[in-house]
């Protein structure tokens, strides 16, 4: 079963996304805050992170990026999501990301996202 940290400062949306995810079969642990998610990434190796970009007081982008310079994160496959689906590019190409899915998204859309992702980081199922 495949870990996934969420990130996401929107609660509502953290509680939706990591109870759909876990009938989905993955294992999930979900962060609105930045500093505790991570301190649990140094306990808890996920296999893919899901990270919003707009979070209360940090740029999820710049996240994205120090988890990319990292070398115990650097190899975490990383999907970033925004409702500003224009910056899909730069998240991608100059901050690291491994894919990116805008806002408002179905939610089977980011499962094949996911799943995507698995299958090219060969991370098994």
């Amino acid at each position: 079963m495949p870990s996934i940290f969420v990130i996401d400062d929107d609660k509502d949306l953290l509680a939706v996304v990591k109870s759909l995810l876990r009938k989905r079969g993955f294992e999930v642990s979900a962060f609105f805050d930045w500093n505790i998610a991570s301190k649990a990434l140094k306990l808890f190796k996920p296999q893919i992170i899901l990270l919003d970009v707009f979070l209360h007081g940090i740029d999820g982008l710049d996240i994205c990026k120090k988890l990319r310079t990292s070398p115990f994160t650097k190899f975490i496959p990383i999907l970033v999501y925004s409702g500003f689906p224009k910056i899909e590019q730069s998240a991608i190409y100059d901050y690291g990301a491994d894919d990116f899915i805008a806002k408002p998204f179905e939610f089977n859309d980011l499962v094949k996202k996911l799943e995507n992702i698995l299958l090219r980081f060969d991370i098994r199922r």
